[in-house]
């Protein structure tokens, strides 16, 4: 299989992310009629949007644009943000619609969990790229592979949550 150049591959990443994009935007417009079901369906599609971001990128980004990539984004998205919420605030839950304080004022904390999940999503797919063929001693044989790539990215994301969490937003 030919690889294709990184840019093709960013160019199938955004494309993704405008496919969920419009769908965010249909799911507003839905949500302006004032029906209380489509309005919950906005606010949990925009919770997720992140890690749905993190996904396109994660399979954009993987040059054979697997499942195993896709995994690997989701996987690396909600371990950065389990990390993160926990070593913010460790009674908190999930921390995706919280404001965050950056450059002395708050920022909602949608945007920046988006920038968050782009980041995770380019790591996970950079991962996919570079993990995807190991090969595993034989009695680790079944962890070979594109089974690993979700395993390597989770101890990724954990040290990107802590990085963030406790030397970049403190700084800011």
């Amino acid at each position: 299989m030919k690889k294709e150049s990184l840019v093709k591959r960013l160019a199938i990443s955004l494309s993704y992310v405008a496919v969920t994009a419009i769908l965010l935007v249909i799911f507003w417009a839905g949500s302006l009629t004032g029906n209380s079901g489509l309005e919950g369906v906005f606010n949990a599609y925009k919770m997720i949007f992140p890690l749905i971001i993190s996904i396109a990128f994660a399979v954009g980004i993987g040059f054979d644009h697997s499942g195993a990539a896709a995994l690997a984004g989701a996987v690396g998205y909600l371990v950065f943000g389990a990390s993160f919420s926990v070593l913010i605030d460790a009674k908190a839950q999930f921390l995706v619609n919280a404001p965050i304080s950056i450059f002395g004022g708050e920022v909602k904390g949608q945007i920046f969990f988006i920038i968050c999940g782009l980041v995770m999503g380019l790591v996970s797919g950079m991962m996919y790229n570079k993990f995807y063929n190991i090969k595993m001693p034989e009695w680790l044989a079944f962890f070979g592979g594109r089974r690993f790539v979700p395993i390597i990215t989770s101890v990724v994301a954990l040290f990107i949550g802590s990085f963030v969490a406790n030397i970049v937003l403190p700084h800011l």
